[in-house]
């Protein structure tokens, strides 16, 4: 398998860009899609020296527009799979060897293969998220546990994904912008019979987001972010239910994750009042079935 790597940017630090000029090393083909309102001309010279391809996307259909830019440059470089991952992920260097060890065992051409995220935030390993027809379940990966883990969603960063599944599925979703963009992907990989699972062999050290400093208790695993980025999170969480209720109704339950945003600037979050208000749009956007960039 030819594999490649995407990596996207939004106004990097120096320390995420020094990790960037790794790769090259680890992976036969690298671009980073920079979706910085301004393109950095100095730093897009300084990584194309170094052997990484640059897109300046402008955030142009924000995430996923990043994702769709990257895949199909990697597809045109003849790639065969594509691996995700966000400015924040640092990769070990023997990353790729053992994700395609797994990739290679799941039986199908077609797969998702995430690798184990482990939350520096909480110093835990993300839990598996299983949607059924009428259950869901959410359980921590095993001690001991080897080998690929079926579920139903994984995070998009250090994600593996063959030129066969994207061809099944499509491009990602432009009109959800930002936020569970991998969560409705993944459930459109389900909804097609297309395998997604976590190679637990595989541990990828990831700070989602940045933690609030003197979290008094009770504490909530969520961290602060703009009121905009409230907005998309709790409408797209009601959007990925709309999307996939027919075939499971049981995925209404992923807006308990809303309720923890709610929760978290209630108890913890800076401008209560704007973030309460993006919430709450963000909710009856999601029941109106309104999409796109706001």
């Amino acid at each position: 398998m030819k594999y490649g790597t995407l990596i996207t940017l939004f106004k990097p630090s120096a320390e995420q860009a020094d990790h960037l000029l790794r790769l090259p090393a680890l992976s036969p083909v690298v671009v980073a899609v920079d979706n910085s309102p301004h393109a950095d001309t100095a730093l897009h010279a300084r990584l194309a020296a170094q052997g990484v391809d640059v897109i300046a996307n402008h955030n142009r259909g924000g995430i996923a527009g990043a994702f769709n830019a990257g895949v199909e440059f990697l597809i045109r470089r003849g790639c065969d799979v594509f691996f995700l991952f966000d400015q924040d992920s640092t990769v070990p260097d023997d990353y790729f060897h053992r994700m395609l060890l797994g990739c290679a065992s799941v039986g199908d051409p077609r797969f998702l293969v995430g690798p184990r995220i482990f939350n520096l935030n909480v110093q835990r390993d993300l839990p598996l998220f299983t949607v059924r027809r009428w259950s869901a379940q959410i359980e921590p990966i095993r001690d001991g546990a080897h080998g690929l883990q079926p579920c139903s969603v994984i995070i998009s960063s250090g994600t593996a994904i063959s030129l066969e599944a994207f061809r099944a599925l499509g491009r990602f979703r432009e009109d959800f912008f930002i936020d569970h963009v991998d969560a409705e992907y993944c459930m459109r990989a389900q909804a097609h019979g297309v395998p997604v699972c976590v190679n637990a062999d595989v541990s990828l050290p990831h700070e989602l987001g940045k933690p609030t400093p003197g979290q008094h208790w009770p504490r909530v695993d969520i961290f602060d972010q703009s009121a905009l980025r409230h907005y998309y999170a709790a409408r797209n969480c009601i959007l990925v239910a709309r999307d996939y209720w027919h075939s499971y109704p049981a995925l209404a339950l992923i807006n308990l994750i809303t309720l923890k945003h709610l929760a978290f600037v209630l108890l913890h979050g800076q401008q209560k009042r704007m973030k309460l208000h993006a919430i709450l749009c963000g909710i009856g956007d999601g029941l109106r079935g309104k999409y796109g960039r706001v």
